[in-house]
């Protein structure tokens, strides 16, 4: 059997070995009394599973305190790094949430990192949160370093279906009442359950749908609020420069379809007239970047509404999309329109109860007037008037009031369940710039460092990848982000933008001009470089022509034992075992793996980049990923008899004049040969002819003296 079928043969066995069965989900009719106790402590009994969505109902006694119920019985899941984070919730009828408790996720830093999602603290966060917030990670959530998209993701999911479920269940809430004069401080979802933002929805028949909401900005101080203070100041100057405006009305668009929103085709109904809204009064801001609104939509901007327009009554937006789309209507009542009719109503209230208190004295005058007649004035058969009841206005039915419609009634939760935020949305609101800002400054040093071939400047740019990508933000790619891909699909990378500008930067530089990445952007390879240029020459070893070509086919099998089990829908991974960087940089408590990168240390500390030649499984996947390559390093007539560069390359990839490009990890130690001319480069081919011609003669002539 020859190597490459020995090969393959192994390969598929390890495969078949690492898929595992698969495994029906849990659902929340299996999970432990004990556990439902954690979430919701208040509970002393609870339901058996019912309802659509699946829930437990929690009992205090006899009273229904509130629901527990598991992500995974509401889909669609939200995915993490490495693939669903299912968790229980539980929530009361308030929507406050009790408690949540992580009970399975798969998570490729685990092995490195730990259990981080049920680390003491970190789960009990979520308690007291209320379901209408963002739970945006860094603000309504504190974040775990290095795994934000798992964290983000859990979030998202725990406040996603306690949204569904308090839509299903319709929780009574108990809202104030009369009129909100202040919003300041009052979510997003509740400055929509009370009216001050009202939302219209949009769908495209087969493409999905857009949510526009108007909201109404009265005063500075609520539009600041809404918007943020940079956003709304910015709003202002648009307006200004557009002549002003009487009303400014707020709108923001979320959901998939947002091409659904136009200035087109906008106009106001209010008493029988209509008021168009010119295209060029409303005004587009972008993407939010401030106030209650963000995290929460995705673009926003602003409707210039003319006086013509009466804000203290009841108006309706028309929004004409033509014969596809249809004609749609949102009704709106401004905040100051709510007072003056409150106001009216309590003033009608109080002329009803002067006219039956005037009524009532008039019965009083009448009674008294009875009272003092003649005993003949009496008429039989009719019942003297109680003055009592006539004081409280007629006789007191107490059953009745029971059971009018006007008896107060208490409100629900008034969700639009809309399609989740895009991804640009999901992506944007959950960036942190230090980390782009961050990642940028290392991009631009290697890509100074890769193109100007200066050493000083390489040097630099390595020290500023390990110090950043490997021990400030941990930021480097792994092989498990192929897997992760595999596993959830792209958008694993498009939620996170500092990931996402290290996977372009790669795949293109990768596709152009060969593993740069390798080169100058992996934390692990600077190490082995400033580990080969602090250990002494005698301590190294160059591995023979043989041993070398051999083992190098053995971070193509690594590759292989980890690809291929993903690609047969396994979620066993083995990756942690082949890439030390991990364990190095994020300090892993394993020891088995701090064993395994200390034997790669000490190897690359004897073979310069032995890790980067024989075992990095990542590497493997660029070095195929090269072979299409079209800008490769130059050779030219002196690399025939010059064995300089040979000598010099990190990763054994020059032998003679021909490079193994695959192999080469484009770090610029040739290149920079033969730019500064050293060795055989310093001598022009005339020179060195006649001197070739000379050796041969010479070794013509010994051979013959020795015949």
């Amino acid at each position: 059997m020859t190597h490459t079928r020995r090969l393959v043969f192994l390969i598929a066995v390890l495969a078949s070995l690492a898929v595992p069965n698969d495994l029906k989900a849990q659902n929340i009719e299996r999970v432990s009394e004990s556990l439902l106790r954690e979430v919701m402590p208040e509970a002393d009994l609870f339901s058996p599973a019912t309802g659509e969505p699946l829930v437990k109902q929690a009992y205090r006694g006899q009273e229904l305190i509130g629901y527990v119920f598991l992500t995974s019985d509401l889909p669609p899941e939200e995915y993490g790094y490495s693939g669903t984070i299912e968790t229980l919730v539980g929530m009361k009828l308030d929507g406050i949430l009790t408690g949540i408790r992580v009970t399975s996720y798969r998570e490729s830093y685990m092995r490195s990192m730990g259990d981080f999602l049920r680390k003491p603290g970190f789960q009990e966060q979520y308690t007291g949160k209320y379901v209408g917030q963002a739970f945006r990670v860094g603000g309504d959530v504190d974040g775990i370093s290095q795994v934000s998209i798992s964290v983000r993701a859990l979030s998202r999911g725990i406040r996603n279906t306690a949204r569904r479920v308090a839509n299903a269940y319709s929780f009574e809430v108990e809202l104030p009442t009369g009129t909100v004069e202040d919003v300041v401080g009052l979510s997003w979802f509740e400055l929509r359950r009370r009216g001050v933002v009202e939302r219209l929805e949009i769908t495209e028949p087969g493409e999905g749908s857009a949510g526009i909401s108007i909201a109404h900005m009265w005063s500075d101080r609520v539009g600041e609020y809404l918007l943020g203070e940079e956003m709304y100041q910015r709003a202002l100057a648009s307006v200004e420069r557009r002549g002003g405006a009487d009303h400014l009305m707020l709108y923001t668009v979320d959901g998939p379809r947002l091409r659904l929103f136009v200035r087109e085709g906008w106009a106001i109904e209010q008493g029988g007239d209509t008021i168009d809204i010119s295209p060029e009064n409303i005004v587009m801001l972008g993407l939010t970047s401030g106030g209650v609104s963000y995290g929460e939509v995705t673009i926003t901007g602003v409707m210039m509404v003319e006086d013509t327009v009466d804000i203290t009554r009841p108006f309706t937006f028309l929004y004409d999309l033509g014969p596809r789309l249809g004609f749609h209507t949102l009704d709106y009542t401004t905040q100051e329109a709510r007072i003056i009719m409150a106001e009216e109503a309590a003033a009608a209230a109080e002329a009803e109860a002067a006219a039956e208190r005037a009524a009532a004295e008039e019965r009083a005058a009448a009674e008294a007037l009875a009272n003092t007649a003649p005993p003949s004035t009496t008429v039989e058969g009719v019942a003297p008037i109680d003055t009592a009841e006539a004081e409280l206005g007629g006789p007191s039915d107490s059953s009745a009031i029971a059971g009018s419609d006007e008896m107060p009634q208490g409100e629900g939760f008034d969700f639009t369940l809309i399609q989740e935020e895009t991804l640009l949305e999901r992506m944007l609101a959950n960036t942190s710039w230090t980390r782009v800002a961050w990642i940028l400054l290392v991009l631009a040093f290697a890509t100074a460092a890769f193109f100007l071939k200066v050493t000083s400047l390489r040097w630099v740019s390595l020290g500023v990848t390990l110090l950043v990508l490997g021990f400030v933000d941990g930021g480097f790619l792994s092989i498990s982000h192929i897997t992760s891909a595999i596993w959830v699909g792209p958008s694993v990378f498009l939620d996170d933008l500092p990931l996402l500008l290290m996977v372009v930067f790669t795949v293109v530089t990768t596709l152009i001009w060969g593993r740069v990445f390798c080169g100058f952007l992996c934390p692990f390879g600077a190490l082995q470089d400033f580990l080969d240029r602090i250990i002494p020459e005698s301590w190294k070893r160059t591995p023979s022509t043989r041993a070398h070509r051999i083992g190098l086919w053995a971070k193509y099998l690594v590759l292989a034992i980890i690809v291929i089990p993903a690609l047969a829908g396994s979620h066993v991974s083995f990756y942690e075992y082949f890439e030390p960087f991990g364990t190095v940089f994020f300090r892993s408590p394993n020891i088995l793996l701090w064993v395994i990168a200390g034997a790669f240390i000490l190897a690359s500390a004897i073979v310069p980049r032995f890790y980067c030649r024989y075992a990095c499984p990542l590497g493997a996947a660029l070095a195929i990923a090269s072979v299409v390559s079209p800008k490769r390093i130059r050779r030219v007539e002196q690399c025939d008899h010059c064995l300089v560069c040979q000598q010099k390359c990190p990763t054994g990839a020059i032998e003679g004049p021909e490079i193994d490009f695959k192999e080469c990890v484009r770090c610029n130690v040739c290149e920079v040969q033969l730019i500064e001319q050293t060795g055989v480069c310093r001598h022009e081919m005339e020179e060195i002819r006649p001197r070739l011609i000379q050796v041969k003669l010479g070794s013509l002539e010994g051979v013959a003296d020795g015949a």
